[in-house]
C-alpha cells in the first residue's frame, strides 16, 4: 500500500498536473504530467522516467534550440522590495 510521505494519508490517486522544471534561472512548465497525488494534502509523486523525460526536453529547448509550443513572460520581484513599498 502506498502512503503519502508528507502527511501519512493512504489515499493516493492518479492525476495529471502542471510541473515546473527549473535549472539555474531557466524554467520549463509542462502540462498534463502523470503522477500520483495525495487526496488529503496534494503532495505529488512522479515516476523517475517521467522526470527524466522532462529534463531531457528542458535541455533540448535550452541547449539545442528546440521550438516550444508557447512562451510566457513572468514578472519577478524581491519580497523585501514589495514588502517595504506597502508600508
Amino acid at each position: 500500500m502506498k502512503v503519502c510521505h508528507f502527511c501519512g494519508n493512504k489515499n493516493l490517486r492518479k492525476a495529471q498536473v502542471q510541473y515546473t522544471y527549473r535549472y539555474n534561472d531557466n524554467f520549463l512548465i509542462v502540462n498534463d504530467v502523470p503522477c500520483e497525488q495525495c487526496e488529503f494534502c496534494g503532495e505529488q509523486y512522479f515516476k523517475g522516467s517521467v522526470l527524466k523525460q522532462i529534463e531531457k526536453e528542458f535541455f533540448s529547448i535550452y541547449s539545442h534550440g528546440k521550438k516550444v509550443k508557447k512562451e510566457l513572460i513572468v514578472p519577478v520581484e524581491q519580497f523585501s522590495e514589495i514588502h517595504s513599498s506597502n508600508n
